[in-house]
């Protein structure tokens, strides 16, 4: 219960120190230390005859599991932050904020119901969890599909050419091969990746843009909550469902596309210009431009004619245009390039054409 504590804690607080691991480290030991105690409810022991050393936490969730006490999902969560974990601690790994929040609120669940199953105890029975203690998020995730697809684009990012952040790629991509290792199978034996599989997949990802069919095992993945729960957050295997992908307008497939997934436009172009419309999402901001840097990148690249680059948004009365991420890179790319004195000319070329225009 402590460790559990800790780890909710940890996660909350503002200081980024050794967030990730303080989170994965204290959630893994109270899941090993809640394992322990059902086995020893069982068996009066949590270690072999003439042995010195307790179970593992792999041998304690396999015996938990043997024992019908945990379903295939409710596995895959635990072996999922036991190899995080380990990925992290001792392999260079890092975890993406969204994954981190995935793990502790389905951590919470699955230890919320294992206590009750085994105990008929609730973490709300305990003084420190009775005020609903809960990981808080800013935009906690609502698919995983979407989670790991985001994450995906997130490494893609950072392996195009001149970023020289292949280190923070791979980073990512170690947490994304244990997880699709654990989701295949939630028993077997986690093999962390040397680094030269690391990079041949870092080239996988690069070549092929249908992230699910290097991942299967995450795309069988999907998120249920549970209306009413404190605790409701629960990933779910389905087995016989085929992977999923998202597909666009006019791109391969849309035709065929079996569902609709309904979502907030705005969250698609989270950036003003600048900070003027009160906004704390800006490009000013997140590019250490100026306005007029930024608008001058943008009319040498022609981002406001790029549909998935921005939108003018009309909110009652008035009009807000915004701009997506695809706008942030390409103009990071442009900065980055040196581009910026090209564009302030091509800027002015621009609205001095709009002058003559306007006075002949």
């Amino acid at each position: 219960m402590e460790s559990l504590t800790l780890a909710v804690e940890v996660f909350n607080r503002p200081s980024p120190t050794a967030r990730t691991q303080g989170v994965l480290l204290n959630l893994q030991h109270a899941f090993e230390m809640l394992f322990k105690a059902v086995i020893w409810e069982d068996r009066k022991t949590i270690q072999d005859k003439g042995s010195g050393f307790a179970y593992s936490f792999k041998t304690c969730l396999n015996i938990v599991r043997s024992m019908g006490l945990l379903d295939e999902s409710e596995a895959i969560v635990a072996a999922t932050i036991d190899a995080q974990r380990d990925g992290v601690q001792h392999q260079g790994a890092d975890v993406t904020e969204e994954r981190l929040y995935l793990d502790a609120a389905s951590g919470l669940r699955l230890f919320d119901d294992v206590l009750f199953r085994v105990f008929g105890e609730r973490l709300a029975d305990y003084p420190t969890f009775a005020g609903r203690m809960l990981p808080i998020s800013a935009n906690p995730p609502r698919e995983l599909h979407i989670l790991t697809g985001n994450d995906v684009e997130r490494v893609r990012s950072l392996l195009k050419p001149g970023q020289r952040r292949h280190a923070e790629a791979n980073a990512l991509l170690r947490t994304l091969m244990v997880s699709e290792q654990v989701a295949a199978d939630p028993m077997g034996d986690v093999e962390h990746p040397t680094e030269a599989e690391v990079e041949r997949f870092a080239k996988h990802v690069q070549k092929e843009r249908d992230w699910s069919k290097l991942l299967p095992g995450l795309a069988r993945l999907s998120l249920e909550e549970d209306e009413g729960l404190t605790y409701n957050l629960r990933i779910v295997k389905k087995g016989d469902a085929t992977a999923m992908r998202i597909v666009k307008p006019g791109e391969p497939g849309a035709e065929d596309a079996m569902t609709t997934l309904k979502y907030n436009e705005l969250d698609r172009y989270p950036f003003y210009l600048s900070a003027s419309k009160g906004d704390a999402q800006n490009l000013v901001k997140h590019t250490g431009l100026t306005a007029y840097e930024l608008r001058a990148l943008i009319h040498l690249l022609g981002i406001r004619s790029d549909e998935a680059s921005f939108k003018v948004f009309k909110m009652g009365s008035q009009e807000h245009p915004r701009y997506g991420q695809k706008a942030l890179e390409s103009i990071r790319e442009a900065r980055d390039a040196g581009r910026l004195e090209e564009a302030k000319e091509a800027l002015k070329a621009h609205d001095r054409e709009l002058r003559e225009s306007r006075t002949g």
